[in-house]
């Protein structure tokens, strides 16, 4: 039961970090607490902190900053901070991830497809989770590093697959 409730805890993470980084794309303005409990019972209308072992939604919010899924700053009203993801420090890490672990597998030259290379990051990292990070899938967070300028992605229709090759740092 305990394994259950930490993968449980997991997923309520990544569920918020989702849920945060939408808010702040789609809105561009501070995220509060209550905002964000709104939006989850929105999407959830079973939600509640205490299925997770939390007896207030703030407690869980201080979890998830002590773990740094989030972090809390004051907020506009006393007991309503504003969360936010963290800064991109993470991100970068794990883009230095991927790109390190494309150049391996890739080899002089070489590229490596999309699929399976979620398994190979998390054998380098077992703790590796886009979805901390912001992202709501795998291929968003390749984007984004490719994006970033760390990996090459591009469609292969010979392969029915994104193709990823290493970018020199």
């Amino acid at each position: 039961a305990v394994e259950e409730s930490v993968r449980d805890v997991e997923a309520l993470a990544a569920l918020v970090a989702q849920t945060v980084a939408g808010l702040q794309g789609s809105s561009g303005g501070e995220v509060t607490a209550s905002r964000l409990k709104r939006t989850l019972l929105r999407k959830d209308p079973t939600f509640s902190e205490s299925d997770y072992g939390f007896r207030t939604f703030g407690e869980l919010m201080r979890h998830l900053a002590a773990h740094n899924v989030i972090e809390l700053a004051e907020g506009p009203a006393k007991g309503d901070p504003e969360v936010s993801l963290p800064e991109h420090g993470d991100r970068e890490t794990a883009f230095g991830l991927l790109r390190s672990v494309v150049a391996d597998l890739a080899g002089e030259g070489g590229a490596v497809a999309l699929s399976g290379l979620k398994d190979q990051l998390r054998r380098a990292r077992p703790d590796f989770s886009e979805k901390k990070l912001g992202y709501r899938s795998f291929l968003q967070f390749c984007k984004a590093a490719a994006t970033a300028g760390a990996v090459h992605l591009s469609w292969n229709p010979d392969a029915d697959d994104y193709l990823l090759t290493p970018r020199t740092a």
